[in-house]
């Protein structure tokens, strides 16, 4: 049409013929879009009354996870089982209660090590450019197991590698004694391994905290990700690790950080006293 206009006709008919085909396509695109939000919108309501929300869509891997698993509950009701169907239900309680919390931007470990997989992902994250740790020492067998001993190595590596690592260490009396400038084994070795690798070590004395008691922790901060906590046994080995990806979390282990800071020594200077 804009060809015959063209041909035949002037500027005033080829402008006309031009808003003709143009307005043409718009009709044609509000059409569409308006046939393809009733789709939406028809969609959305058979998702939610099948206790579905639209977002799963837009992430496969979460879909077919929720498609395995409403088949294997399809196939579950029809077991006439009864004491297969309550122990079912018991333990999907029990992971509805743990989906809840992943929901929530928390992960929680207990009695595994496990979480030191997520760990290392996470330091290893190009994003995570700092590490902060506080590690309290309740006794001398902390950090002194083969995963603790993996773990040191791992941190060891990744600060040759450019991860700044700063690491505030908590010391009772019987691992750093009073009027002493250095800590005991294993303690000092454990230590005096990471500052040679470049990793930021300051000390603190546990009875100096006494007034403090909130900032008797194990935590780690991963830049501006998440902050990891845990629970430690007597025998030094992890009870609970919860990481928590939370914004408001991570701001408050930061505040935690700063005013532990304020009781720690370099283990530099510590050196330089002892020397």
């Amino acid at each position: 049409m804009i060809g015959l206009a063209g041909y035949f006709g002037g500027m005033p008919e080829q402008l006309t013929a031009l808003g003709i085909v143009v307005s043409s396509v718009m009709g044609l695109q509000l059409s569409q879009f308006q046939q393809s939000n009733r789709r939406n919108r028809q969609l959305t309501q058979v998702l939610e009354a099948a206790g579905l929300q639209s977002q799963l869509l837009f992430q496969p891997d979460l879909f077919s996870v929720h498609i395995r698993i409403a088949r294997a509950l399809n196939s579950l009701a029809e077991s006439d089982n009864a004491t297969l169907r309550n122990h079912a239900v018991a333990s999907l309680s029990d992971l509805h209660a743990k989906i809840s919390e992943m929901s929530e931007g928390k992960l929680v470990f207990e009695n595994t090590e496990t979480w030191r997989t997520v760990y290392e992902r996470l330091l290893r994250k190009p994003e995570v450019t700092k590490y902060r740790s506080i590690s309290w020492f309740r006794n001398a067998v902390y950090w002194q197991d083969l995963p603790g001993k993996k773990s040191l190595q791992l941190n060891c590596d990744l600060a040759d590698s450019g991860l700044l690592i700063q690491r505030s260490v908590i010391a009772p009396a019987s691992l750093w004694e009073t009027g002493e400038n250095l800590p005991l084994s294993p303690l000092l070795e454990w230590i005096e391994q990471q500052h040679i690798h470049g990793i930021w070590v300051k000390l603190v004395r546990e009875e100096d905290l006494r007034a403090e008691p909130d900032l008797l922790v194990d935590l780690g901060i991963y830049g501006e990700i998440a902050v990891g906590s845990q629970l430690v046994d007597e025998e030094g080995r992890t009870s609970r690790f919860e990481l928590d990806f939370r914004d408001d979390e991570r701001k408050a282990a930061e505040a935690i950080w700063d005013r532990l800071d304020l009781f720690a020594t370099s283990y530099a200077e510590l050196l330089d006293r002892e020397a």
